[in-house]
């Protein structure tokens, strides 16, 4: 990974000062590549579901930005916290449109949501597909993603055990049934995003920055 923890650490920063009180307009930030593979972090801020506030996943906007950079593919990435939840509502989403758009202009073949989830749960990824529904027809993609988690050591990699972005409410399954495009939620947990442990937010870098790399469409 072409980035040093004191990078890496400056850059998690920066979410951690947008929060409600960000007087800037827009709630989310979008960077363009050459690969057509988007990269999501829906959750990089706090967010609102429900009218309950929850709390930011952890590190998910600065991987997502540093993927995007080490790889040239597209990403978008919340900002503020605009009394919404990006990968929950259903209405005046303008996230999850923002999204459409970037897919349609851009011929973007491959969705990538990425999450933050707690250690509790006892995995290290949990890849939700809608059990297999959001890839549609492309399981090759699940199989090389698992592979690829498990050949940098991730530990636990696990398949729609208990995140299955299966509700409608989800980026992915919107964004699956909106384009056709295969759609992939990671949910990583914490143990992989602890920025007092850096080698394990470098192996989790390293794994998804082979993977986009290496799929062939």
């Amino acid at each position: 990974m072409n980035i040093s923890k004191k990078e890496f650490l400056e850059l998690n920063k920066k979410f951690d000062e947008l929060n409600d009180e960000n007087q800037q307009n827009e709630s989310f930030k979008t960077i363009n590549g050459k690969i057509p593979i988007l990269i999501s972090a829906p959750h990089s801020v706090r967010q609102i579901r429900n009218g309950k506030l929850k709390g930011k996943d952890l590190c998910t906007g600065a991987i997502a930005i540093i993927l995007q950079k080490e790889t040239d593919c597209y990403c978008i990435y919340k900002t503020k916290n605009n009394n919404d939840d990006a990968n929950y509502d259903i209405e005046n989403n303008p996230y999850k449109q923002e999204i459409l758009k970037i897919i349609n202009e851009n011929q973007i073949k491959l969705l990538l949501d990425i999450h933050g989830a707690s250690d509790k749960h006892g995995f290290g990824v949990d890849i939700a597909t809608g059990e297999k529904e959001n890839l549609n027809n492309n399981e090759y993609l699940l199989k090389l993603l698992e592979e690829t988690l498990k050949k940098h050591d991730i530990e636990n990699v696990e398949i729609d055990t208990i995140f299955k972005a299966k509700s409608i409410h989800t980026i992915c399954r919107t964004i699956s049934k909106k384009t056709s495009i295969p759609c992939i939620e990671i949910e990583i947990a914490k143990k992989y995003r602890d920025i007092h442990n850096f080698s394990q937010i470098v192996k989790i870098i390293e794994a998804l920055k082979e993977y986009i790399n290496i799929i062939e469409f």
